[in-house]
């Protein structure tokens, strides 16, 4: 194992590079030398999307067969390509039911941030970025990076953030740089405050600057700074202005964090002319507020900025030269990009998000007695049959949509609205346990029903009954509860109370409430694990694969746990940090970064030294598991305490590293480095570094192993052993 002093010199040493064609400067100065060129027209052409029926008085319409998503034309004479943009961030979007299921329906976005793995979600990036564009697009509508705030909110599944600012954007900097490194441009969306479905086009996100800069913004601060191409403006309002037209919040975007790409709506979210405020771009193209009548009253000066931010992505994406597609592009949005290594790369994803929330013993049995076994993993040495029950068993993927059913619902794979994948080939769970349980010589009764009183007397008759629930969101619509779909709480208690042993496993868009969770043994999450769900299932149940999943949102105790979506058409963000594990008054059934695997782990003594005024952190995680022996990797969470004077409700997460897997008996070294930003609270106008914290480090953020108190100064220190 590396010593710590290497782990030192390779964690601080450690850095990106930027693999795209040209820098910002060098792709400005190239959008100059061509600026100049373009006529008035033509720089309009630039700033409006193309490819959407304009239907009278309601000014929306339905998307015209064979374009993509958002399109902007080719300026031939120049040599300027067109803008191939589709939706969405967890997958290809096929919007005809002609070539529906020829891209890979990959996990949510929700999904790869269970995974807490920033290597994972890169690959995973650069899959997507190669499918995008084997089917013509230059540019992914994602990554979606809002940070939740209502745990119901439809777009959950969407969100690569999770509940937490600093895991967004550890996972939003390595999906950017992993599509753009395969030439097509990331959008980052939505900017911002879009935290709910409910009245979205018209309510208004109220948000004081210390909440916006510490919740909010780091995803979108993390993306810009891998290089992100482009912004997308979100239908809310910000403090009664819409933010496509909010001047405060888009001069933040562009001149406080950062960005140099352009920024377009999101479809149908403008409400003027608002170039002056900092909109560069309108999408879908029917607003009368950009068409070039409009324009036209625009000052030249600002219609030239615009362009040329427009053309700068083009020019560092090298879009003049790779582009080949241009709408309308039947034979290039026919194309089938699935492959082979795709669907590996799919499993190992979903396999990977599982979170096992529990894994008890028999009733009565005692984990200090001998014998005692948890229920998973199931080996045919103590099962001999196996009940799964539930509908969502055998779910079938949603069936294809045309173009006028611009939000089509939400699956147990994939879900609903623009997000939404059609997954052709989808294992469901039955499937991928059947297979998995003939492996072993297991004996299967499949009763995928969701009557509690057939369900319970098949259960009696078995050795394990599985209980497979779920539910699912989409977009324009916030989740009615946090229940499971289909009655599934009184299935569960039902069957619990027949069964010999109980597991549940649930497909979820997002947090759900467990009021039955004392009365069975074992409880798995997936959110939402796309076309190979089953397949995922079947690897953790059996132990071909020890759990590696963490929670990135708090399962709550109850609904008064969370925050409900509102309807005010002012909202305000009172609470202001004290959201999810944040919120010391709410309850967690399971805390925010939980994940039990087949093993366990010991956390070593801790070592805290300060090299040039950055602490660095280092211990050594052992795998130290009972009973049956497990190679395993955990995800080693450090959560920062503040001094009162910063007032944060509780310890925030600053760190995390996901350990390989490590074998029985073995040992692996985990170091962190926390950057001066790390270590800062927002004051007004600024960041301030604390003088003193408290480091701790654990397996979740209620499972603490160890505290240690720390002075922050310029000089090396001696280390501290906790």
């Amino acid at each position: 194992m590396p010593s710590f002093v290497a782990a030192l010199i390779t964690l601080s040493s450690a850095s990106f590079c930027d693999t795209l064609p040209l820098s910002w400067d060098e792709a400005y100065a190239k959008a100059d030398r061509l600026l100049p060129q373009m006529t008035r027209d033509e720089k309009f052409s630039l700033m409006h999307g193309d490819g959407w029926y304009r239907v009278p008085i309601i000014g929306m319409g339905p998307l015209k067969k064979w374009w993509y998503a958002g399109n902007t034309p080719a300026i031939p004479r120049l040599g300027i390509p067109s803008l191939n943009m589709q939706d969405a961030a967890g997958g290809f979007r096929d919007a005809w039911t002609a070539n529906a299921g020829r891209a890979t329906c990959w996990p949510s976005l929700l999904a790869a941030a269970a995974t807490w793995d920033v290597d994972a979600v890169r690959t995973f990036a650069v899959a997507l970025g190669e499918e995008f564009s084997g089917k013509g697009a230059n540019a992914i509508l994602g990554p979606s990076i809002n940070v939740h705030r209502v745990a119901r909110g439809g777009r959950n599944f969407e969100y690569l953030s999770g509940e937490d600012p600093y895991l967004g954007a550890r996972l939003a900097e390595v999906y950017v740089q992993g599509v753009q490194s395969t030439g097509v441009a990331a959008v980052m969306k939505h900017w911002v405050f879009n935290n709910q479905e409910t009245h979205r086009h018209t309510q208004s996100s109220n948000v004081d600057d210390r909440t916006a800069w510490e919740i909010y913004y780091p995803p979108f601060q993390a993306a810009v700074d891998a290089g992100v191409s482009v912004a997308m403006c979100s239908y809310n309002k910000i403090d009664g202005v819409p933010a496509c037209g909010n001047e405060k919040h888009l001069s933040v975007l562009k001149d406080k964090i950062g960005f140099r790409g352009f920024v377009q709506s999101d479809w149908y979210a403008t409400h003027s002319t608002s170039v002056k405020e900092g909109l560069d771009q309108e999408m879908p193209g029917t607003s009368r507020f950009f068409k070039p009548k409009a324009l036209a009253t625009v000052n030249a000066s600002l219609i030239d900025a615009s362009v040329r931010r427009i053309l700068a992505v083009m020019y560092r994406l090298d879009l003049f030269n790779s582009t080949k597609a241009s709408a309308p592009a039947k034979d290039w949005l026919m194309k089938d990009v699935r492959s082979e290594a795709h669907k590996v790369l799919a499993r190992k994803i979903a396999t990977e998000s599982v979170v096992l929330l529990k894994n008890d013993g028999l009733p009565g049995m005692r984990p200090e007695l001998p014998g005692f076994r948890q229920v998973l993993p199931i080996t045919n040495q103590t099962v001999r049959s196996i009940a799964i029950v539930g509908s969502p068993a055998v779910a079938k993927a949603n069936n294809p949509w045309g173009p006028w059913h611009w939000f089509p619902g939400g699956d147990y794979y994939s879900g609903g609205g623009s997000g939404h994948v059609t997954a052709s080939e989808v294992v469901t769970p039955l499937e991928g346990i059947q297979q998995r349980a003939a492996q072993a010589g297991i004996r299967v009764v499949a009763r995928p029903t969701d009557n509690a009183k057939v369900a319970a007397e098949v259960a009696a008759d078995v050795d394990l009954t599985i209980i497979v629930a779920a539910t699912t969101s989409g977009e324009e619509h916030d989740r009615k509860s946090l229940s499971l779909d289909n009655d599934a709480d009184a299935l569960i208690e039902a069957v619990s109370k027949q069964a010999k042993q109980t597991v549940v496993i649930a497909q979820v868009p997002g947090a759900v409430t467990m009021p039955w969770r004392n009365s069975v043994n074992g409880i798995a999450l997936m959110f939402l694990g796309g076309q190979e769900t089953g397949s995922a299932w079947a690897s953790v149940l059996f132990g071909d694969h020890a759990p590696t999943g963490h929670l990135p949102v708090m399962i709550p105790a109850s609904d008064s746990d969370t925050i409900p979506p509102s309807e005010s058409e002012q909202i305000n963000y009172s609470e202001g940090m004290a959201t999810s594990y944040r919120n010391p008054n709410f309850t967690a059934a399971f805390p925010f970064g939980h994940g039990l695997t087949y093993s366990s782990f010991d956390y070593g003594a801790l070592t805290v030294k300060m090299i040039g005024g950055t602490p660095f952190v280092h211990l050594r995680i052992s795998n130290v598991g009972t009973g049956k022996w497990f190679a395993a990797s955990t995800v080693v969470q450090l959560y920062v305490e503040f001094p009162a004077v910063a007032q944060y409700p509780a310890p925030i997460l600053k760190g995390f590293q996901k350990t390989p897997l490590i074998a029985p008996y073995a040992t692996q070294d985990v170091t962190f480095r926390l950057s001066d930003r790390d270590v800062s609270y927002y004051t007004s106008g600024g960041w301030t570094k604390a003088e003193n914290i408290i480091v701790h480090v654990g397996a979740s953020s209620a499972d603490i192993r160890h505290s240690v108190p720390l002075t922050l100064h310029k000089s090396d220190s001696i280390s501290i052993l906790v």
